[in-house]
């Protein structure tokens, strides 16, 4: 008797759960966790992330901060919630959050470092492009009134200046007087660019602090005394003026050019990361910021998107007699492709002859010589070796290879060369105390003709 009841309620609350279950569980977000750099997180990759909501059709977004380091992006498509969670930290724990499993994509400042990977063993190779993504570039320009006759200075006399090491302009080759520093209160990615590449170690001096970059530059062309540091891409108004920095290779300007081909050395990419086993979300996102509308979103956020758009044609002083009458009537484009001949860039192993962005800049440089305006222009190709060749025979060699190797390339995609050449160690970028100078040295320009 008891089972002939019993039976029936046991049918309605089962039918009860399997009706409301799958409605249950079709609010359940769908997360993607984005962790690591402070840099990153702060408007960067939200901006890009939104961009990519709206362009795979999601709608109803929605911007959340649970919490001052946590920035959460919500939401919906065809009833289905998904959450972007945008973690701020730095880039060890990003990297560390990968590992871990507790992020599907880390944002750094930097690579991994030799530690970093075999920690990370397990997530592939990190170097290759489709787990390697650089979404953006940054960097600092040093600024000093117009009327200072400094017009270059050494990463030794930043140091110094900086650290208060040096007081005078006398002491940095310029006139007398007493140095004022200027800082930017709000620009933490300055200091860290400045921490990691020119300080190292040593702390700032006391500096006249300002609430914005705008507020510094109208300072220092008040000040024919002052030096003041600024993130690239900020104007420099008409009574200042940018200095050309030199390490320990030949001195560079941030022009426009020289930060995007990465020539300029206090310029640093903004990277993504993710594990082999990327879900395809996350990794949709990845490549979305590689995309035009990921890249129009990187400029939105106030940093420099990796784009091919070239400037003027200008003459150059500088170089070998050759290589001035080779770019003569010639147009730069903004990169400067690097290689994989050292391990991943700096540090790893990587199955590609070239580093992920410059495999991403060869596909960038076809579809911009398929634009209108291009078809029929050919290209200019020239390499450079750096010291560690050995004889400058050997360095003469080895940058002809490199611009061989890249030629072949374009032609491959179907691009006109008319030359490719080397240059060896002309131009070198960096110098033998980087540990980097191998990679950043050996490099291969391309020049519109």
């Amino acid at each position: 008797m008891s089972r002939a009841v019993v039976s029936p309620f046991l049918l309605f609350f089962a039918a009860l759960f399997c009706a409301f279950a799958p409605s249950a569980r079709s609010q359940e977000a769908e997360r993607v966790s984005i962790r690591g750099s402070n840099t990153l997180a702060h408007a960067l990759v939200p901006e890009v992330a939104q961009s990519w909501l709206r362009d795979i059709g999601y709608t109803d977004i929605r911007v959340v901060k649970p919490r001052p380091t946590l920035t959460e992006i919500h939401a919906s498509r065809d009833g289905q919630p998904l959450v972007v969670e945008i973690g701020a930290s730095d880039s060890a724990q990003g990297f560390a959050d990968l590992i871990e499993g507790r992020a599907q994509v880390a944002m750094m400042t930097r690579r991994p470092n030799a530690a970093e990977l075999d920690a990370g063993w397990q997530l592939g190779d990190l170097g290759n492009q489709d787990q390697e993504f650089v979404i953006a570039l940054d960097g600092v320009a040093v600024v000093v009134n117009r009327n200072n006759p400094i017009a270059r200075l050494s990463f030794e006399q930043l140091r110094a200046a900086f650290s208060g090491r040096s007081r005078q302009w006398r002491e940095l080759g310029g006139a007398a007087g007493q140095v004022h520093l200027h800082l930017d209160s709000s620009a933490g990615a300055v200091r860290d660019l400045m921490n990691e590449k020119v300080m190292r170690g040593a702390a700032f001096a006391e500096a006249q602090l300002h609430g914005n970059a705008r507020e510094l530059i109208a300072a220092v062309g008040a000040d024919p005394l002052a030096i003041g540091l600024i993130p690239i891409g900020e104007h420099y108004g008409a009574a200042s003026k940018p200095v050309a920095i030199a390490d320990g290779g030949r001195a560079i300007a941030p022009t426009r050019t020289e930060v995007l081909s990465e020539d300029y050395p206090l310029s640093r990419r903004l990277y993504l990361y993710g594990g082999q086993m990327m879900g395809a979300l996350s990794r949709s996102f990845a490549l979305y910021a590689m995309t035009r509308g990921g890249q129009r979103a990187v400029a939105r956020s106030g940093h420099l998107a990796v784009t091919l758009i070239p400037g003027r044609a200008r003459p150059t002083a500088l170089g070998p007699a050759d290589y001035r009458q080779a770019v003569e009537n010639a147009v730069r484009l903004p990169l400067s492709l690097r290689f994989n001949f050292n391990g991943a860039g700096e540090g790893g192993v990587a199955a590609s002859v070239y580093d992920s962005r410059s495999l991403r800049d060869l596909d960038r440089l076809r579809a911009f010589m398929q634009l209108p305006a291009n078809r029929g222009r050919r290209l200019l190709v020239i390499g450079f070796a750096d010291v560690s060749a050995g004889s400058t025979m050997a360095a003469m060699m080895m940058s002809n290879d490199r611009a061989d190797l890249v030629a072949q390339e374009l032609v491959s995609r179907g691009l006109k060369v008319q030359q490719a050449r080397g240059m060896g160690t002309a131009l070198t970028v960096a110098g033998a105390r980087d540990p980097a100078a191998r990679y950043r040295n050996e490099r291969v320009e391309v020049w519109l003709l």
